[in-house]
């Protein structure tokens, strides 16, 4: 009983917290489509997996230079708390940069009731699928081979991007799931598992927002949350020493916004920390400093598994 009288409480003040957000994105998903089976072509799929006897569901997005003669690169999209996979790509850009750089671009639904989709990225956040301990990182490789077994995919190129509790999911599959993801591009959430440490070193850029008062940039704990997260410049350095990097951060100045990047770490991996001036927690994809999308791609495409 307390655990659901907690849920209640998080969600009813939640629920208020993140209305504004829900309201700037469009409800709407796109021609999702359920494939006929074999092999998939260039479209938008609707499919399906069990996990851990729970159907889930993933959104693929194959675009018209796939005729599946190469294998391409992967990229899985997690969405935010109390948002769905439709609206952030709806919001992320990702399809359309897909389309231009001919990788394929996933984006699995969250678990919880409707409204209320969450990831198990860490205990400071967020919702149901952290009090019930979801294993999210499974999922997520369950979803890498279920895709790779119906289209050319080049496994050592398979990369993570979330935003705000997606994020956090990110920053988890480079520290659990560094065997699958090459390099992880996390957008407005801290890394929320220090004591997990990847078996690699991963290839990571991060965003971050001065002026996010969701998840705020120098830390601070979620409302009905157990656990604070860490600060931006925190969640890099973590990641540095994890990496292994030494030496000082090249600073690249987008205007008054910055990326702090660590280039000499172990395995030739680099370490990115973007900080955008200014920058809130929902729209730091319609920035012209620092273009959230395309600098993901540009740095993870980078890399690929050794």
């Amino acid at each position: 009983m307390m655990l659901n009288n907690r849920i209640t409480s998080r969600m009813l003040f939640l629920s208020t917290f993140f209305t504004l957000f829900i309201s700037l994105i469009s409800c709407s998903g796109g021609n999702w489509e359920t494939p006929p089976a074999g092999s998939l072509a260039s479209g938008d799929w609707e499919l399906t997996l069990d996990q851990d006897g729970r159907t889930r569901t993933v959104y693929v997005h194959v675009p018209a230079c796939y005729d599946g003669t190469e294998a391409v690169p992967l990229v899985v999209i997690f969405h935010g708390y109390m948002d769905t996979a439709t609206n952030q790509s709806n919001t992320d850009g990702f399809m359309q940069k897909a389309d231009e750089e001919c990788f394929i671009a996933a984006y699995p639904e969250g678990f919880g009731s409707s409204g209320f989709q969450s990831w198990n990225a860490g205990k400071a956040c967020c919702g149901s699928a952290v009090d019930y301990k979801v294993d999210d990182v499974s999922l997520a490789r369950g979803i890498v081979d279920l895709i790779s077994s119906r289209c050319s995919i080049d496994l050592k190129r398979v990369y993570a991007h979330g935003h705000s509790n997606g994020a956090g999911m990110a920053h988890r599959l480079g520290r659990e799931a560094a065997d699958v993801f090459a390099a992880v591009s996390p957008k407005s959430m801290p890394v929320l598992v220090p004591d997990s440490i990847p078996t690699r070193a991963v290839p990571i850029i991060q965003f971050h927002g001065t002026a996010d008062t969701t998840i705020y940039y120098g830390g601070g704990l979620i409302p009905f949350e157990d656990t604070s997260y860490m600060g931006a410049q925190e969640s890099l350095q973590d990641w540095a020493t994890v990496n292994g990097c030494s030496g000082t951060p090249v600073t690249v100045y987008y205007d008054r916004s910055r990326c702090e990047t660590y280039e000499d770490c172990a395995e030739g991996v680099k370490v990115t920390l973007c900080t955008v001036q200014g920058g809130d927690h929902n729209t730091l994809y319609s920035r012209d400093d620092i273009h959230v999308t395309d600098m993901a791609w540009d740095f993870m495409s980078q890399f690929t598994l050794p």
